[in-house]
């Protein structure tokens, strides 16, 4: 997937949220992945999507705690974050 069609399909999703709201999105492509920062439902977020042999490897910043996930579609992204 192009960064294009990346940065869409990213946008669609949080656009078609029905409970949580993102009031600003940024989507920064780099050689090494995909980082997303974003004001979601009031607070800060950030997210680091990794490219890995045609999958993603996704971190969310600032929670430590948190283990690394991986996810094969953009779409499970949502699912995986327990947005609606």
């Amino acid at each position: 997937m192009n960064t294009t069609n990346t940065e869409e399909t990213l946008r669609s999703l949080s656009s078609g949220l029905k409970r949580d709201k993102v009031e600003s999105l940024l989507v920064h492509h780099s050689d090494w992945g995909i980082n997303i920062r974003m004001f979601l439902n009031g607070d800060i977020f950030e997210l680091d999507l990794i490219n890995n042999l045609g999958s993603y490897e996704l971190s969310v910043v600032g929670c430590e705690g948190t283990p690394p996930m991986q996810i094969d579609e953009l779409s499970k992204l949502i699912h995986l974050l327990q947005l609606c």
